[in-house]
């Protein structure tokens, strides 16, 4: 009997989420326990590989950017190794090869930032779901080696009542309907060990099997699944050639006992106390593992995935059994179609913001098609429809992308369903700012991107400062709507006690020099107006509100550049401000909030359950303030002038009269 080497990989996936959820742990209780199963491995000296979701890496970056320095750590000592994947776990046989491509290169861009090393040579699959026209687009990217579930390996064989497509002898015979709480007695020779080799399925790439007796096994419910395991190491043990390996490889979750999984860290430092004093299994990094090993033998390896999606969950082998329903087809339908309009995009637009666009598209593809446990069964589950809906926002990002491509542009605003959600937006562009208002959401700047500010300024690249499109939704399908529960996406001039009330706008003054457009609230609420404005020569938006009770909180979130948030987390951001403004600098670029001291204060230090985005909250001492968002350098000297500029087309004075300004006089 010689020592099994055995293997560890956790799959780290989430969307871009927060803390502060009612239903669900947030992102600082989940990294916290992914950094508890990291601590163990380091403790016990068995290494581990590691998949981070490209959106988790984002998502820690800006929340709990310590989890990513810890990953570090345990990389330089020899605890971690990175796997490979895509950038938002889509199911890549049901995506196109463009998209995968994109998928691949994204998520490889984040480890060559964050951790230093380009594409890993081994890769995870999303949801682990096999198709053999991967391998072209997985051997491009630079992966050598993909895991899947043991059962691939298996050959189909039909059996009567069971689908025909399916490897029914080990579905059969394999833990899959186990007991929960109490393994089976243990019987030799139950693992093939046909099962536990890598295979080849082409000359460049690798198929890699996950042990799945180990997956039921880890973490240990009882003493009695240790028991088991001590037995089916050995058995294994006996028959072991040198060529098999046993691979353990599930979600970080389930070890951390986070995300909606159980409690079990205690149980999995049990596990991994028994495996560093057992002399049944070798723990190896898996990579130098398969990087001593000869070439595998070849073999077909036909579609498929992991048996509880397959087969009990009807997914099918292909994953289509999800997602050729008429529950997906208008999310599926709406993501081809806006994949269509990014590709005809191409070049022609600005790319910064394009990438944005394209981010919006790869966010959707998240496990699409997915479905959840209902009443009736299994459904589509409510944050893929979220997530396939926002994808939607890739069209006003297009166009920003588009108007920061183009030429000078006179100051106009027009109402247009730039994004296909049935509902017009509020679209004022001028030479220097493009930002999109939902009337029906409270009157909220929910998106606002910046070109070429005023000369004195000094040069500032195109960048959206307003809005957090990529962040997470929580099962929100609305776009633009305010998100209650954590209270997040503010976008800018969000008054809290209005934030669903619905607005009616129209343009009151257009001329080669300025747009004005006022809104009134749909429910004929007197006392509440707002004026917003975009001014040649003021390099932002402005803005005249007048609310009906005084001491109102408007919520304002932005980011100096949110590309930059998403790909560097708050590193490089740091405060400045002065006596009539408020704002953060980045590496190339600065937006601010500006306002006049005798209306308002503003406080910059509150804390946001939103993320890649920054709070200047404004604090009225009356019921109306005049306030300015925009981007590039910015000086009180500055703030007297433009504020001084916005009073004379949002607050003309009457025929006969000059407006004073001496309440913004420039400090000394």
């Amino acid at each position: 009997m010689s020592a099994v080497p055995l293997a560890f990989v956790h799959h780290a996936n989430q969307l871009n989420i927060t803390d502060g959820y009612d239903n669900r742990d947030g992102i600082g209780r989940i990294c916290d326990g992914y950094a508890a199963v990291l601590e163990l491995h380091r403790r016990y000296g068995i290494p581990t590989g590691l998949h981070l979701s490209g959106t988790l890496i984002e998502a820690a970056l800006w929340h709990r950017p310590g989890f990513v320095e810890l990953v570090n750590e345990r990389i330089a000592d020899g605890t971690v190794s990175l796997l490979g994947g895509t950038y938002c776990e889509p199911i890549m046989p049901i995506c196109s090869q463009w998209s995968n491509r994109r998928q691949l290169a994204t998520a490889a861009a984040l480890h060559r930032k964050h951790f230093g090393v380009g594409q890993p040579p081994t890769g995870w699959l999303p949801e682990r779901v096999w198709a053999p026209e991967l391998a072209d687009v997985l051997t491009e990217a630079g992966i050598r080696r993909i895991l899947v579930d043991d059962r691939l390996l298996a050959k189909p064989v039909p059996k009567d009542g069971y689908p025909a497509d399916s490897r029914a002898h080990v579905d059969l015979h394999g833990p899959y309907r186990w007991d929960p709480e109490r393994p089976p007695p243990f019987i030799p020779g139950l693992a093939d060990p046909r099962l536990l080799r890598p295979a080849a399925v082409t000359d460049d790439l690798t198929v890699v099997p996950i042990c799945s007796y180990l997956r039921y096994l880890f973490p240990p419910r009882t003493a009695e699944h240790l028991k088991y395991l001590e037995a089916f190491l050995a058995d294994v043990g006996d028959r072991h050639t040198g060529e098999e390996i046993l691979v353990y490889a599930d979600d970080m979750e389930r070890a951390a006992g986070v995300g909606g999984w159980e409690p079990a860290l205690e149980r999995y430092e049990e596990l991994l106390r028994f495996l560093a004093s057992a002399e049944l299994a070798e723990p190896v990094a898996l990579d130098p593992w398969l990087d001593s090993r000869d070439q595998p033998a070849r073999a077909h390896v036909p579609a498929g995935t992991y048996y509880e999606l397959e087969v009990a969950w009807s997914a099918g082998p292909s994953y289509r059994g999800w997602t050729d329903t008429p529950q997906w087809w208008p999310y599926g339908e709406l993501l081809a179609d806006i994949e269509c309009e990014v590709l005809q995009a191409g070049d022609a637009v600005e790319p910064r913001l394009r990438s944005l666009a394209e981010r919006l598209l790869l966010l959707g593809q998240h496990e699409l098609g997915w479905h959840d446990n209902t009443e009736d069964g299994r459904g589509l589950a409510p944050w893929v429809r979220a997530t396939g809906s926002h994808a939607r926002l890739a069209r006003p990002l297009l166009s920003a992308a588009r108007w920061s491509a183009g030429g000078r542009y006179t100051p106009s605003a027009g109402l247009y369903d730039i994004d296909g959600d049935g509902a017009e937006e509020l679209i004022m562009v001028s030479d220097d700012v493009w930002c999109l208002v939902s009337p029906r959401e409270g009157a909220r700047v929910t998106l606002l991107a910046h070109r070429r500010p005023h000369a004195s300024c000094g040069e500032h690249p195109p960048a959206l400062i307003v809005g957090n499109p990529a962040d997470h939704w929580n099962f929100q399908e609305e776009l633009h709507r305010y998100m209650d529960v954590p209270a997040a996406h503010p976008g800018a001039l969000a008054d809290r006690e209005t934030v669903h009330r619905a607005w009616v706008p129209w343009v009151s003054t257009q001329d080669p020099a300025a747009v004005v457009v006022d809104l009134r609230p749909e429910d004929g609420t007197a006392t509440e107006a707002r004026r917003y404005a975009l001014l040649d020569g003021v390099p932002a938006l402005l803005a005249c509100i007048h609310t009906a009770t005084p001491g109102r909180r408007i919520e304002n979130l932005i980011v100096p550049d949110y590309l930059e948030a998403l790909l560097g987390g708050r590193a490089g951001l740091t405060a400045v401000g002065g006596q009539l403004w408020r704002g953060w600098h980045g590496e190339a670029s600065q937006c601010w909030l500006a306002f006049d001291p005798g209306q308002a204060t503003v406080i910059t230090d509150e804390h946001t359950a939103a993320g890649h985005g920054l709070p200047a909250t404004v604090v009225a001492h009356d019921t109306h303030v005049d306030l300015l968002v925009g981007a590039g350098f910015m000086y009180d000297s500055f703030a007297v002038r433009w504020l001084a500029m916005a009073r004379d087309v949002l607050h003309p004075a009457p025929p006969g009269q000059t407006r004073t300004t001496a309440a913004l006089a420039a400090p000394a």
